[in-house]
């Protein structure tokens, strides 16, 4: 009852063992550094995919929207700067305005100062002035249109003119179903 039982190995070289198994880790979602950069969008891109979804970014809003995108922008390059000059010159014509009320102030307490005679104005008759009546224009009234017969008029008008025609033929000239016609035929005893 003893039976002989041969395990065979198969066994790899080095060199071979490499090509056959994949040893690296590619189930983990572990990418290289290499392969990390190649998965990266370009800038050119990133423009066409920016351009691409431009109106569904929202206008405004803390993040993804297109204030985020300005704002942080604007940090990159410093726009503060311009900003600071933006509001120099505002802070600038407001108080410009403020000189401006003062002055015309001024000038309205010194209006009321100076007495000024009144001057008497003479009163001017105007003479009344005819003014002829304009011809009567006749302004031409539009034709009245006819309106078109209905469909069921064009039916019963096609039979009166083709009494012996047939139902594809009356179908075709008139661009109407034959079903319809053929109602129509029924109802008014055509």
């Amino acid at each position: 009852m003893a039976e002989n039982i041969n395990l065979n190995k198969e066994v790899f070289n080095k060199r071979l063992y490499l090509k056959t198994i994949d040893t690296s880790f590619k189930e983990l979602g572990v990418q290289t550094i290499q392969e990390q950069i190649d998965t990266q969008p370009t800038v050119q891109e990133f423009f066409d995919m920016y351009n691409t979804l431009f109106y569904n970014i929202n206008e405004l809003g803390p993040t993804n929207s297109h204030e985020f995108l300005i704002k942080t922008s604007q940090e990159y390059i410093g726009f503060e700067e311009d900003n600071e000059i933006i509001e120099l010159l505002q802070a600038e014509i407001a108080t410009l305005r403020e000189q401006l009320l003062n002055a015309q102030k001024q000038l309205g307490d010194f209006a009321q100062q100076i007495d000024i005679p009144e001057i008497e104005i003479p009163e001017i008759e105007i003479p009344e002035v005819e003014i002829p009546e304009s011809p009567s224009v006749e302004i031409p009234s539009t034709p009245e249109t006819k309106t078109p017969p209905s469909n069921k008029q064009r039916v019963i008008n096609d039979f009166k003119q083709y009494p012996r025609s047939n139902k594809n033929k009356r179908a075709s000239r008139l661009n109407l179903s034959k079903d319809f016609i053929k109602k129509i035929k029924n109802k008014e005893n055509l």
